[in-house]
């Protein structure tokens, strides 16, 4: 992937673009998109890290990716519900560089050898009752 246009305001709309998705919205120093199915979010997701991480020079910029999948409330231009506020708490416990998916999400790619995931860890979330499981996919794996 050429990461020499990163920097352009399109450039991330683009590649969610190309992977089905779509950029809702900017919050701040997040985004919430949308895309057709769990694992063209995970291509995409890992498109986006592998771009950043091939950025040379200081300071270097790490994201950190959160996902759930389920069902969410459409209001106009904006999703709303459970599932979106799960996802934007899982990015908040994912350390800078990684992408993080919840159960829902890790049983939608199925065995797909396209992914591979660390052990999962079960965590609380700010404002979710209970615990919720959690997947880290390895994105950087040659090949994939």
């Amino acid at each position: 992937m050429d990461t020499n246009n990163f920097r352009s305001p399109r450039y991330g709309e683009d590649l969610l673009e190309q992977f089905g998705g779509r950029l809702v919205k900017t919050m701040g120093d997040g985004t919430m998109s949308v895309f057709t199915s769990a694992g063209r979010a995970l291509k995409a997701a890992c498109e986006l890290q592998r771009a950043v991480d091939a950025i040379a020079g200081e300071p270097r910029l790490t994201l950190r990716i959160g996902m759930n999948t389920g069902d969410i409330m459409e209001a106009g231009d904006d999703f709303l519900g459970t599932v979106v506020n799960k996802a934007a708490r899982i990015a908040s416990v994912a350390d800078p560089g990684e992408i993080c998916v919840s159960d829902a999400t890790r049983a939608m790619v199925g065995t797909a050898s396209d992914y591979e995931f660390e052990s999962p860890a079960t965590v609380g979330l700010k404002g979710l009752d209970g615990e919720h499981v959690l997947h880290r996919l390895k994105w950087r794996m040659e090949g994939r």
